[in-house]
């Protein structure tokens, strides 16, 4: 059953030079052609789903995430007008998570009180670093004293939950470097009570985006790749020593805060998806928009990829996926749902990597350990 609905929103101030999401700088005046498309797709995919058999009547979503690209940067007028159209077609649960994805320097008081009015009752802000040598290697436009500046306004509003996003593996970036990043975020978490999420990543670095051509796989500039295992491990005490719970492989929440859009993902479940290269999962079918903006402005109902998950597949996703939550996998659940059970068929990769006290099964629930999760993705591949 379908539980959350992403849109997405391309418009950005700078195009970050680790980028490698639909995300366009200096296009905004197509910001009210891209609405108007946006409100169209809602319409004509809930109208295709419905003809083709879907029952709306029984859903209620869950969550509604906003991201990008940076959304807080346009009108709220836009966020309200997608809002209201979804919420014409399919039902909001009374207690629905409402995200928006912005950079702190976006963020003012004058949008904070139309988001919140609008139904907006998350915030989560990019922040990456709060070190400005740190910002400006990896081809950020804003610094730390907007960070600040930012989460300032946006707790101050009294939101309902708040979230900052960290990076690290970035270059130019130390082991001491890291930990002044992680204690400015702990800080502020004792300064503002509703700062209940908080997310570090080990940075991606795509081929084709600008900061790997000045900061080749390999540089000198990176934190080697022991420094990256005691990043991680330093990021972990860093924010369960203020209360914390490490819930997935790079998020952690107050108990109760974590994202419930993002745990729709995580648990396999049904996704709705609106604009420029949204990705959805519904019906068993997994598709995505056209990644180009003029193509998909033109064509917002044609998909770009489109594959029908199989059994193998899911079976494959939600050993992945099952893997990468703190909690592990429910082994009596997953074998109902998948048909087999999982110990007895991985029993001897599960004894290898337990063996190695990377993984362990215990009160029924396969699950990494603290080891396991820096090397998490090559666990997983084993599984396949």
């Amino acid at each position: 059953m379908v539980s959350a609905a992403y849109i997405h929103i391309p418009f950005c101030s700078h195009k970050c030079d680790f980028c490698d999401f639909a995300a366009f700088a200096g296009v905004d005046h197509l910001t009210d052609d891209y609405e108007q498309v946006v409100l169209r797709e809602i319409d004509d995919r809930i109208d295709l789903m419905i003809k083709d058999g879907r029952n709306f009547d029984d859903v209620a979503l869950d969550s509604v995430f906003f991201g990008g690209g940076t959304p807080g940067l346009v009108s709220p007028k836009v966020l309200q007008s997608m809002l209201e159209k979804l919420s014409s077609r399919v039902r909001f649960a009374p207690d629905c998570e409402i995200t928006i994805e912005t950079t702190p320097h976006a963020i003012t008081q004058e949008k904070m009180d139309a988001w919140k009015e609008m139904g907006i009752n998350r915030i989560s802000c990019g922040v990456e670093s709060f070190l400005d040598e740190e910002l400006k290697a990896m081809g950020r436009d804003h610094r730390s004293h907007e960070a600040y500046e930012g989460l300032a306004i946006a707790c101050g509003s009294g939101v309902a939950s708040v979230g900052l996003d960290l990076m690290y593996g970035l270059p130019t970036q130390t082991l001491a470097s890291f930990e002044k990043s992680l204690a400015c975020a702990t800080g502020l978490t004792e300064q503002y009570s509703n700062l209940l999420h908080l997310s570090a990543y080990g940075l991606h670095l795509a081929e084709n985006s600008p900061l790997y051509s000045r900061f080749p796989k390999g540089a000198a500039a990176y934190p080697p790749e022991n420094l990256f295992v005691e990043m991680f491990e330093l990021l972990v005490e860093s924010f369960e020593g203020a209360g914390f719970k490490h819930y997935e492989v790079s998020n952690f929440a107050k108990p109760g805060f974590q994202s419930k859009h993002n745990m729709a993902y995580w648990q396999n479940k049904e996704y709705l998806a609106f604009g420029v290269s949204a990705h959805r999962y519904v019906g068993g079918v997994r598709s995505s928009n056209w990644r180009s903006l003029k193509r998909y402005m033109r064509d917002w109902m044609a998909d770009e990829t489109s594959e029908i998950v199989d059994q193998t597949t899911r079976m494959k996703e939600a050993i992945m996926l099952g893997l990468r939550l703190r909690s592990g996998i429910d082994t009596a659940a997953f074998n109902k749902e998948h048909g087999f059970d999982i110990v007895q068929r991985y029993e001897k990769e599960i004894e290898k990597f337990a063996d190695s006290g990377y993984i362990e099964l215990v009160d029924g629930r396969l699950a990494l350990t603290r080891k396991g999760v820096p090397v998490s993705n090559s666990i997983i591949s084993e599984f396949f």
